[in-house]
C-alpha cells in the first residue's frame, strides 16, 4: 500500500468519550461514524484531500485511560474550507508510528488498538499523546499513525 503524505486539517463530525465508554453498549464511535457516513455535502466536499476517511484522536485528558476528543472526517488543506458547523483538526507533522490494521474491519481495527494499548502499558511503545490518526483508505483497509 502506497502512503501519501497526510492532509493539513481534518474536518468532520467530533465527539468526546473515553476507551471505557467505548467498551460498553453506549460507545459513541459508531454513531459518528454513522453521521459522518450520511454526511453528503462533507463527503462530496470540493475541497477533500483524496478518498481516505480519517479518525482523529486527540486533546486528550491524560493517557489511554483518560478523556479524548475524535473527530471522524476527510482531508482538507485549508480549514476555511469546512463546512459551516464542522469541527476541524490540525494534523501537525510530528513523528508517528504505523500500524497496520489487517483483517475485517472493525475487529481489525480493535485488534491494532488493543496492541497499541498493550505496548504503550508495558513501555515498549511511548506515545505522546497528541494527534494521533486513523486513516481509513478506500480499498477497506486502515493505518494507524501514533504519536
Amino acid at each position: 500500500m502506497s502512503s501519501s503524505p497526510l492532509p493539513a486539517f481534518v474536518a468532520g463530525h467530533a465527539i468526546r468519550t473515553t476507551n471505557a465508554a467505548e467498551a460498553t453498549d453506549q460507545g459513541l464511535i459508531p454513531g459518528v461514524w454513522q453521521r459522518t457516513s450520511a454526511d453528503t455535502g462533507l463527503l462530496g466536499l470540493d475541497a477533500r484531500r483524496g478518498d481516505a476517511l480519517y479518525a482523529v484522536l486527540f486533546d486528550y485528558e491524560s493517557d489511554q485511560d483518560g478523556a479524548y476528543t475524535q473527530i471522524v472526517g476527510v482531508g482538507i488543506d485549508d480549514p476555511a474550507d469546512a463546512p459551516a458547523g464542522l469541527a476541524v483538526v490540525r494534523l501537525g507533522d510530528e513523528p508517528r508510528i504505523a500500524v497496520e490494521a489487517v483483517g475485517e474491519m472493525p475487529h481489525a481495527l480493535i485488534a491494532a488498538w488493543g496492541s497499541v494499548w498493550e505496548q504503550s502499558a508495558s513501555g515498549t511503545l511511548e506515545r505522546a499523546f497528541t494527534v494521533d490518526v486513523e486513516v481509513h483508505h478506500a480499498d477497506g483497509t486502515a493505518t494507524l499513525l501514533i504519536a
